[in-house]
């Protein structure tokens, strides 16, 4: 879905300006040397005198006592000699000859710019000069709202402000409007602020002549001016074409949990009703939520050697790995940056054995954190999962300067894969890094609203290593096809997914690849693209090419793709190679697919969400080169992971990486990169190379990455998905949120119903914390025409303000919208 968003703060500071018909130049509240501006209502700085006029005059030459003078338009008869004399006032405007010489105004007329209000009464510290604070006397229209100063004053406007009550419409459309109310924000009183009701902030209803009300001249706007824009007895605020935020909205959202440690300064948002206990001795809670299945801790510790929120969490893994042998890494998380400023992994999933119980391997984990063995009496009864049923450790890690401060549940598969269960939602809430925050931090609440114009888009490239070793992986990704469709679809998504390789040949002379990818390739040195050492074979789609068997390219026809995937199957392949640059080929193919075309399906599409997501079990082939990585592709070699060689040190890939990094997340690409590979330093008996370069790339630009090495790849491609589902989702909440405060309000234009849906991963909306957006799942998304509203608690000062795309968080896909993140 594509929406059209409207943001509402529940916290709205305006001021209505006191007006005084007193020319005394002080009032109460004013500091010595300020001078009270009766016009604007402000203290301004009152002049010494020395800077005044053209002769370097004195605070005598600058004003003089100002009489009221009803002839504001009557020029004074003055002499060349005495158009700019000192200690004269031949218009009696206020300020001397000399002074209004120096300032621009002109010494015969007391009005200079028409505006109504005296020369005098504008330069109110008759400093000689056009201050902060004042309106300027040489311009009709200080605030260029398109209203005169005068009359803004004798209205009660604020003639520095072009939107005195801040509600986004000028002062100057509201009175032209006929009817609106330019110090109030909701002009008819109906609980609908102007700005929501006026979409296009002019002023006018639509294109409706003298607001004469039609449906169609109207369009999606409803009238500020009146309460029931239609006529049809039913209050605009009771009309789904209407729905939008009000403070009803936010008057009775949940409360979370909070859990509190103020030695490691940290605090925890959970759902209410858990219980839970402090851990004596350790900087650490212990939680239960046996209703829903699960069993956390949330806690601060300090990983040795851990300089990385990606480091902390490899620690992590490995205390989870050293509390259950043969625990597999599935997914390694998503970097993020957190509301204050700390970079954090959210949304890892390890793999733990079966048959466990839930609040039994959260303590044997704790645990190994804390050095040290807990047995927290926590109230709640879990019973064990059966013997088949492997639990999953999901956890978040926040890197702080001298701690890493860890949240992390416990669940049972069978229970984390149901879409019905609440277990799922809220042990992802907890992973997913909006949750903690510093003890002193509080909440506000706010609301966002939303009307679907049309349907989001995402352009996804699979690029898949087509070696002899992967045609297990390969026919899983062929398999999951239906499967991977449908859940874009029941989001109401407009998807389209090709295919490429990650065969790389003679780039260099490759006339269809732009030099700027080119120089991507030869950074450093020679290309790492090498030539096919032994006759009559040939590389698969080399340098980018998307498939195109049977027209496919970019394609929404799901045996298209499945013909394409087996294009690259090893077993199929014959006399053609797949190579190994499985993700530097990948900017080769955006390359290709640019610029974007909404006609031309070998392109991207403007507007689409760009999502790339390598499938290998090796290294890709240009940082090995780069990095000297040991190979291990050859039968008999040991496997090669660079992360537990002696001296490692993942930096030192850099100045590698850093330049794909930077293209991928360029402006007009701005694509995230999946991966399903060895993640370094986990275990793994299948692939042969962890792909250390792939693995960083994929963090740095907020992808998310799955562990080749487990033996059904399904749950990782399934979590690929409902990723792609939260980046193509337009449903961006402002600030970060508490996800248990999180209501949603539909309103249904083809029924003219206002729903609440339940959050479900099933039939209803969920919140995706990593790219803080709300989506919908299930067979009864929004359609084109509804509107949305979403009111929620979050963080004080968690919204970030920009001026840029590049301002905001680009891991997470933030946008800069009317000055903030979003």
């Amino acid at each position: 879905m594509k929406f059209r968003s409207k943001l509402f703060s529940l916290i709205i500071a305006s001021s209505i300006l006191s007006c005084s018909d007193d020319n005394k130049t002080t009032e109460p509240g004013c500091l010595p040397g300020e001078s009270y501006n009766p016009i604007t209502g402000q203290c301004v700085a009152r002049s010494g005198g020395g800077p005044g006029g053209m002769d370097g005059g004195t605070e005598g030459d600058a004003g003089v006592d100002m009489p009221d003078n009803p002839f504001l338009d009557m020029p004074a008869d003055v002499s060349e000699e005495d158009r700019c004399a000192v200690g004269i006032d031949s218009d009696l405007d206020g300020l001397t000859n000399s002074c209004e010489c120096e300032l621009g105004t002109d010494p015969a007329r007391p009005d200079t710019d028409g505006d109504g209000l005296l020369d005098g009464q504008e330069d109110v510290n008759r400093n000689c000069r056009f201050d902060a604070g004042e309106t300027d006397p040489r311009s009709a229209d200080t605030d260029g709202d398109g209203l005169e100063d005068g009359d803004e004053v004798a209205r009660g406007l604020d003639p520095l402000n072009p939107d005195s009550d801040g509600d986004g419409i000028t002062d100057g459309d509201e009175v032209a409007s006929g009817c609106m109310d330019p110090t109030s924000t909701d002009t008819d009183g109906d609980g609908l602020p102007d700005n929501l009701e006026d979409e296009n902030l002019d002023g006018q209803l639509g294109t409706c002549v003298n607001r004469q009300y039609t449906a169609e001249c109207a369009g999606i706007e409803s009238d500020p001016c009146k309460t029931d824009t239609d006529g049809d007895g039913t209050p605009d605020n009771d009309e789904v074409q209407y729905l939008d935020c009000t403070p009803e909205d936010t008057a009775n959202l949940v409360q979370p949990l909070f859990l509190t440690n103020n030695t490691a300064d940290y605090q925890i948002a959970l759902e209410p009703g858990l219980t839970s206990t402090p851990i004596p001795g350790v900087t650490a809670h212990a939680f239960n939520d046996a209703p829903a299945g699960y069993a956390g801790l949330v806690g601060s510790f300090v990983p040795p050697n851990a300089a990385t929120a990606e480091q902390s969490a490899a620690w992590v893994t490995q205390q989870i790995r050293n509390a259950y042998a043969g625990s597999t890494v599935r997914t390694s998380g998503r970097r993020i940056l957190t509301h204050d400023g700390h970079q954090a992994i959210a949304g890892g999933v390890v793999e733990l054995p079966g048959g466990l119980q839930a609040d039994t391997a959260r303590n044997a984990i704790l645990s190994r954190l804390a050095g040290t063995t807990l047995n927290p009496n926590v109230q709640g009864n879990f019973t064990p999962a059966a013997s088949t049923d492997r639990s999953l450790a999901v956890f978040q890690v926040v890197k702080r300067p001298a701690s890493a401060i860890v949240a992390l549940s416990v669940i049972p598969e069978s229970l984390y894969n149901t879409d019905t269960a609440p277990g799922a939602i809220r042990v992802d809430d907890i992973a997913g890094g909006t949750g903690i925050a510093g003890v002193g931090d509080t909440l506000e609440a706010d609301c966002v609203s939303y009307r679907v114009t049309s349907q989001a888009k995402v352009d996804f490239i699979w690029l898949l290593d087509g070696s002899g070793s992967m045609s297990e992986e390969i026919e899983a990704v062929k398999n999951f096809a239906d499967q991977f469709a449908q859940i874009l679809q029941q989001s109401n998504i407009d998807w389209r997914i090709a295919v490429a390789s990650g065969s790389c040949d003679k780039l260099a002379t490759d006339p269809t690849i732009s030099q700027d990818v080119k120089n991507l390739m030869t950074m450093g040195g020679a290309t790492s693209c090498q030539p096919i050492p032994f006759g009559n074979f040939q590389y698969v789609l080399p340098n980018g090419k998307l498939c195109d068997k049977n027209g496919a390219n970019f394609t929404n026809d799901v045996q298209k793709f499945k013909d394409c995937v087996d294009e690259l199957d090893p077993s199929s392949v014959g006399l053609r190679i797949a190579g190994e640059h499985t993700l530097t080929m990948g900017a080769a193919a955006i390359d290709r697919a640019l610029p974007r075309s909404d006609t031309d399906n070998t392109k991207l599409r403007p507007d689409a969400a760009t999502i790339l997501i390598s499938v290998t079990d090796e290294f890709d082939d240009h940082f090995q080169a780069r990095m000297g990585w040991r190979d291990a592709g050859q039968a008999g070699e040991p496997p090669s992971d660079p992360s537990t060689e002696p001296g490692w040190d993942p930096n030192a890939m850099d100045p590698h990486v850093q330049p794909f990094i930077d293209y991928f997340l360029r402006p007009g690409i701005n694509a995230t990169i999946f991966g399903i590979y060895w993640i370094p330093g986990t275990p793994c008996t299948i692939a042969s190379e962890a792909a250390a370069g792939i693995d960083r790339v994929v963090n740095r630009t907020g992808g998310l990455a799955g562990n080749i090495c487990q033996a059904d790849l399904t749950s990782t491609l399934e979590q690929i998905a409902s990723a792609s589902v939260g980046l193509a989702s337009g449903l961006r909440l402002r600030g970060v949120p508490v996800p248990p405060s999180i209501n949603v309000k539909v309103g249904q234009a083809s029924t003219q119903t206002i729903l609440s849906p339940d959050r479900s991963r099933a039939d209803g909306w969920d919140y995706d914390a990593i790219v803080n957006r709300v989506n919908f799942n299930g067979p009864n998304p929004p359609q084109t025409a509804d509107r949305i509203v979403i009111p929620y608690l979050r963080w004080e000062n968690s919204v970030r303000g920009c001026v840029t795309d590049a301002d905001c968080p680009q891991e997470q896909k933030y946008i800069c919208q009317n000055g903030v993140c979003l």
